[in-house]
């Protein structure tokens, strides 16, 4: 008997359970479509969005008390700081190089490197600027080459 009465009890709960459950799920199916709209009024990207204004105003607890303390300010009224973000330039991706080696001149003492810049071969002197890519240093294992004032060392 005292069975029956809990499964008279439980069946009725678990019925309430599962429809709610059920009910989240399919109310959920249906809303897709709202937050499709919502996600893209978001996406629009104005000044406004890149930069944030705030002002902080401090709350000191003593730590021994545990009182809060109130900071009276006598400059005035606090003038929110204003921080923007910087703008992220797209930068332009390396030319694909290979160092091939040096060819010295033994009378003149001079130095020629052998680079192959974007699959075409050129031979560069120290200083000396071919597609935006100087040469700056020459060693016999690498080069060091500067792009955009971005600086890279070139093995062999």
């Amino acid at each position: 008997m005292k069975n029956k009465k809990m499964l008279y009890i439980l069946i009725p709960g678990a019925l309430i359970v599962w429809g709610l459950i059920i009910a989240k799920i399919v109310g959920n199916m249906h809303s897709d479509e709202s937050r499709v709209v919502s996600q893209g009024s978001a996406m629009t990207t104005t000044e406004e969005a890149l930069s944030d204004t705030f002002s902080i105003h401090p709350i000191y607890r003593d730590p021994f008390l545990g009182k809060v303390q109130t900071v009276y300010n006598n400059t005035g009224p606090v003038t929110p700081k204003v921080i923007s973000t910087p703008v992220v330039k797209a930068m332009t991706p390396w030319p694909s190089i290979v160092y091939s080696g040096i060819i010295k001149n033994q009378k003149l003492k001079k130095e020629l490197v052998l680079l192959e810049i974007n699959g075409q071969s050129h031979t560069m002197k120290i200083g000396e600027t071919i597609d935006g890519i100087l040469l700056s240093k020459a060693f016999q294992d690498s080069v060091e080459v500067q792009f955009f004032k971005e600086k890279k060392f070139i093995h062999k």
